[in-house]
């Protein structure tokens, strides 16, 4: 058995604890748009409400991520702060995943962005041939668009909260 202090236990308990509740969210979501079924294209559908508010989330989590960052990279200069080995370890622990949050939200938003495009100019193509002359402005995601950009939330999601997890652990034993 290793040994550690209870308060390790509970914060990594929790830490995979949301890992896991994040995996279940947005795993449902994959696992109903990958179907081959009627109701799995709704589970699919992008419109431009949705896209715009997953693409603001994203923004969301890159602001934060950043601000987060750039104070722990503060943090981390100042060697009297620096006060345990597992102060030091949470601090470039919760940079590095704050950071990847940032990098890995920048690619969401770009598949967020190419695989609406691709969605409606499909469903577009489709509207087009059955004679309907309106304009269109949503569409099924494909299922490999849905799997990229579910992963890709599921990683930013990941990364953010892992990050954050870590920042309140320095800031508890600060």
């Amino acid at each position: 058995m290793i040994c550690a202090y209870p308060q390790t236990w509970f914060f990594y308990g929790f830490a995979v604890l949301v890992e896991l509740s994040i995996f279940w969210f947005l795993g449902h979501f994959l696992r109903k748009g990958l179907q081959n079924t009627q109701e799995a294209e709704q589970w699919r559908w992008s419109s431009e409400d949705s896209r715009s508010m997953w693409i603001d989330v994203a923004k969301t989590m890159i602001t934060a991520a950043g601000i987060a960052a750039a104070l722990l990279a503060t943090l981390a200069t100042h060697e009297a702060n620096v006060q345990s080995q597992l102060v030091a370890c949470s601090v470039k622990t919760a940079t590095v995943s704050l950071v990847g949050c940032v990098c890995v939200s920048m690619f969401l938003i770009l598949a967020l962005a190419r695989s609406h495009e691709a969605a409606k100019a499909r469903y577009v193509s489709k509207r087009r041939k059955e004679g309907y002359m309106g304009e269109i402005k949503e569409g099924p995601l494909s299922k490999f668009a849905l799997w990229v950009t579910v992963s890709g939330a599921f990683l930013a999601l990941s990364s953010f909260f892992i990050g954050f997890l870590f920042l309140a652990r320095v800031v508890w034993h600060l």
